[in-house]
């Protein structure tokens, strides 16, 4: 399963073929661990305790930390269809929920590595390919479809909007060191993202 940055395949160990579910279970074991220690503070060892697996194969798997932690990133990646309620608020509502559903802690992994990404370009290439740029398709899809249906008038900034609501979700985990829950999303869509589109609406 990990393969985004798994490098040149012959330089791998030959052995005995790779177990997905052993795989499934380590890069769960870092999305894990991120949140409670931080990415410095991550080792492989740790993860391989989680997973309940010897450090052995944690390491047969994956060089270093770094490339451990982007095909944890890469699992993470966004595969869902967008929603498409026929209105924008319930689009947003919905996109978010699937965002931060606790099954995947993204944003709290991704928070716990803000210093990382910033040092590791490879790291930070992932994030935005994975992560990042997915989300901002999906906001910039759901306001363009709003347009459509004529909900706000051609003038709305759509790029603006795909780059604030996780610049707040952001803030509030990194400076405030606050949880992000349903209620504190719908309040950022509700008392920020509507009024300004709305703001922008044909008469």
């Amino acid at each position: 399963m990990p393969t985004e940055s798994g490098g040149d395949a012959a330089s791998k160990p030959v052995g005995r073929p790779r177990d997905p579910d052993r795989d499934r279970a380590l890069l769960a074991a870092v999305g894990e661990i991120l949140p409670e220690v931080g990415y410095d503070k991550l080792t492989m060892d740790a993860v391989a305790a989680r997973a309940g697996a010897g450090r052995a194969t944690v390491y047969r798997r994956w060089k270093d930390k770094s490339e451990l932690v982007r095909d944890a990133i890469q699992a993470l990646a966004w595969d869902q269809p967008l929603p498409d309620t026929g209105s924008l608020r319930e689009d947003l509502i919905a996109v978010g929920a699937m965002y931060l559903d606790r099954s995947n802690r993204r944003d709290e992994i991704l928070s716990a590595m803000a210093s990382a990404i910033n040092r590791d370009q490879r790291l930070r290439e992932t994030v935005d390919r994975a992560i990042a740029a997915p989300r901002r398709a999906a906001y910039t899809a759901i306001v363009d479809r709003a347009r459509e249906r004529g909900e706000i008038a051609d003038g709305a900034d759509t790029e603006l909007i795909a780059d604030v609501v996780p610049a707040m979700i952001f803030y509030r985990l990194l400076d405030q060191q606050a949880p992000i829950d349903g209620a504190y999303y719908r309040r950022i869509i509700d008392s920020l993202v509507i009024p300004l589109l709305k703001g922008y609406a044909a008469e």
